[in-house]
């Protein structure tokens, strides 16, 4: 009994452990950078427009066939440094259907293309939803993780981190970004 308490104890100090490092390098003030917005082919376009079409694309935001077609013309294509030697895409749903009534949390789709095939690294499905809060330094397996933010409130904010794994983003840690009322933003990590 106590063998078995004593490793939990210590996975849970560990697990706490690898949360704080995590978000060791993610800065809480972290200053609004803007990237270069993207125009596609309409070929690129229209791969693009039939994979988020497909069943599970969205995640568990509800679009009805008419929203899905406003989502897909209100899509915000911006070019995300992550990969060198890949070009990689944020798409961002517009106005409707996978936003939030405030404006801020939605629908995001990480994406490169092969030829006018577009390659899904990361979407919704995997709680890819949010808004951008940080490119990082690290990387993992040649692409920098990401950091997305969910507004909870004005003072509020929940991050989570994502690591690509040779394939595709996963979430790998969580964490609230908190104000105080002086202006003072700090991370305090989620243990599970």
């Amino acid at each position: 009994m106590r063998s078995a308490l004593l490793t939990l104890l210590l996975l849970a100090g560990s697990s706490a452990a690898a949360q704080a490092g995590l978000w060791a390098g993610v800065n809480p003030s972290r200053s609004l950078q803007q990237y270069e917005t993207v125009t596609l082919s309409p070929a690129r376009i229209e791969s693009l427009h039939a994979l988020l079409r497909q069943p599970g694309s969205l995640g568990s935001w509800d679009c009805d066939p008419s929203e899905l077609q406003e989502l897909l013309r209100g899509l915000r294509l911006t070019a995300l440094p992550v990969s060198d030697g890949n070009n990689v895409i944020l798409a961002e749903a517009g106005r409707g259907c996978a936003r939030g009534g405030q404006g801020s949390n939605g629908a995001m789709w990480l994406l490169r293309f092969q030829g006018a095939t577009p390659v899904l690294l990361a979407s919704p499905a995997a709680d890819f939803n949010g808004w951008l809060f940080s490119v990082q330094p690290a990387t993992h397996h040649g692409y920098h993780d990401i950091v997305l933010g969910w507004h909870m409130s004005a003072a509020d904010t929940e991050l989570t981190y994502f690591c690509f794994d040779g394939k595709s983003y996963h979430p790998m840690g969580a964490a609230s970004l908190l104000a105080d009322d002086n202006g003072n933003v700090t991370i305090v990590p989620k243990t599970k």
